[in-house]
């Protein structure tokens, strides 16, 4: 059945370029087009913005990394936070480059597994369709702003992003399956007591 699909890196990159009057392209490849390649610029670094703050969809949770032969942590090329957790969480490391960093040992080297939960940058494509949307608005703002700097001539307006951000937060939301009666702090600090 033929049906809408989700809204592609380059479907974005031309509706961004649609907002400035410029003529659309017709591949990713090599993009010698310099408004084209502005829009790519600033909906790839908006989509790292975003996703950088950590959502259901792009958190590993309790991920257990092994250190290599030289005892080192090599993180995933596409981390963009790591925290320690579970029998880890007293360890207090960091990234540092695409390595795990003790900062109470001063060390990059571990003994044994660390477990963390991991933020990764998804590429365009990977995302739930609510998030393409709100990066590509965003985006399209931004890039506005930046090459022509006139804030009446909006394509899109601040309403817009606010909508489509709580329309991905109400995914977010969802894909959780949170429960204001066991998840809330006040909750988990009641049953600790008892």
């Amino acid at each position: 059945m033929a049906g809408l699909t989700p809204l592609t890196e380059l479907e974005a990159i031309n509706e961004i370029l649609a907002t400035g009057s410029e003529s659309p392209i017709s591949t990713l490849e090599e993009n010698v087009i310099i408004d084209a390649s502005l829009a790519m610029n600033t909906l790839r670094a908006t989509s790292v913005e975003v996703q950088t703050r950590g959502w259901n969809f792009n958190t590993e949770e309790n991920w257990k990394l092994a250190p290599d032969n030289a005892g080192e942590i090599r993180l995933p090329l596409n981390t963009l936070k790591v925290d320690t957790v579970g029998e880890s969480a007293g360890l207090n490391c960091v990234q540092r480059g695409q390595k795990l960093y003790n900062k109470g040992e001063h060390t990059y080297t571990f003994d044994g597994t660390v477990t963390v939960d991991l933020v990764v940058g998804l590429g365009f494509e990977e995302l739930p369709s609510t998030a393409r949307l709100y990066i590509t608005i965003r985006a399209a703002r931004k890039y506005q702003d930046r090459y022509f700097g006139d804030p009446n001539t909006h394509s899109y307006t601040q309403q817009d992003e606010i909508i489509a951000l709580s329309a991905m937060m109400d995914e977010e939301l969802r894909s959780t399956d949170a429960n204001m009666l066991s998840d809330s702090q006040f909750m988990q600090d009641l049953r600790a007591r008892g």
